[in-house]
């Protein structure tokens, strides 16, 4: 079975992370309702106001498991996951109204600082940081 799924990212191309991801079929660009805060190595979706940019790849079931263990989400047991993947409908960009799935993060993330325009990539530029 094929899955849409929307990262936002070190998954993206370019970013720490984007070998998981070949093999993968591009959609487009997109983003999602949610905010985004910086975890250190990597950054966390929450649910709240604002919007979220990444992108949309098409992945299959055993793509999708491979990436739910990067992830660090086990499944079934939301309690143990670090991200859990949760469907959210695409909010801007050409999937605009399609929906997807993505990981939002799963802990506390008091204290963690705030990526205010959701865009990982351009944060990560801002702040001088390699991902």
């Amino acid at each position: 079975m094929q899955h849409a799924l929307f990262i936002y990212g070190t998954l993206m191309p370019g970013l720490r992370l984007e070998a998981q991801m070949h093999g993968a079929r591009f959609l487009g660009a997109a983003q999602v309702l949610g905010r985004l805060v910086d975890l250190g190595r990597y950054p966390g979706l929450l649910h709240g106001e604002g919007q979220v940019t990444g992108e949309v790849y098409e992945v299959d079931d055993a793509h999708l498991a491979r990436l739910d263990a990067v992830e660090d989400m086990v499944p079934g047991n939301r309690a143990a996951s670090q991200y859990w993947r949760e469907v959210v409908t695409v909010c801007g960009g050409p999937l605009q109204g399609q929906q997807v799935q993505t990981y939002v993060y799963n802990q506390a993330a008091q204290g963690c600082t705030a990526i205010p325009h959701g865009d990982y990539r351009r944060y990560i530029r801002e702040v001088g940081r390699e991902s």
